[in-house]
């Protein structure tokens, strides 16, 4: 059995400052390190509880949750922008992000992925410089994360897809290459 004393914490603590303790099984503290923590508001976590914790932060840091935040903040600044130009296009990146929200994450009935030709998503001058410019601008961004995210997910490609379709319907809406009715099939 081994005694962690109030020097071994203390040299930890001063090369990496720490909010919580292990205590491992075979491991007791002496009374000066017990007061060193309580001192320190530092937390005395069991070996079991600290290996829960530790799976439960890696599973929360994977790379797909960090594209949906980001993705979500994007459209529901999309929705945003949209709102003060036109209400029925803000509505519909609302409904887009719940959807992928719902859906990012969760286990796809995509088999196989479908091998679909990509429509670049362009805008000239004339767009980026109208009123819809920085709607459009944001459009772009959230475009581009799909990619990113059906790259590395493929599992999502269906779902994606179709996220990219609505949103280069939105885009033709924007720039007046389609109408209404065109947009409210896709979705």
């Amino acid at each position: 059995m081994h005694f962690v004393t109030e020097h071994e914490l203390r040299t930890t603590f001063q090369k990496e400052a720490f909010t919580q303790f292990c205590l491992k099984d075979q491991v007791r503290l002496t009374p000066g390190a017990k007061q060193f923590l309580l001192d320190k508001k530092i937390r005395i976590v069991s070996e079991a509880e600290w290996k829960e914790n530790t799976e439960a932060a890696k599973q929360s840091l994977t790379s797909l949750n960090g594209y949906k935040e980001v993705l979500s903040s994007e459209l529901l600044e999309a929705a945003l922008i949209a709102m003060k130009q036109q209400l029925s296009v803000s509505q519909k990146i609302i409904d887009l992000e719940k959807i992928l929200m719902l859906s990012l994450g969760k286990d796809s009935s995509d088999s196989e992925p479908i091998l679909k030709e990509i429509v670049e998503f362009r805008l000239e001058a004339v767009h980026i410089f109208s009123e819809q410019g920085l709607l459009l601008i944001k459009l772009k961004r959230v475009y581009g994360i799909i990619h990113l995210i059906q790259v590395d997910y493929p599992q999502y490609s269906q779902l994606l897809i179709k996220a990219s379709q609505t949103i280069i319907e939105l885009k033709k809406q924007l720039v007046g290459e389609t109408d209404e009715k065109t947009i409210n099939e896709s979705v």
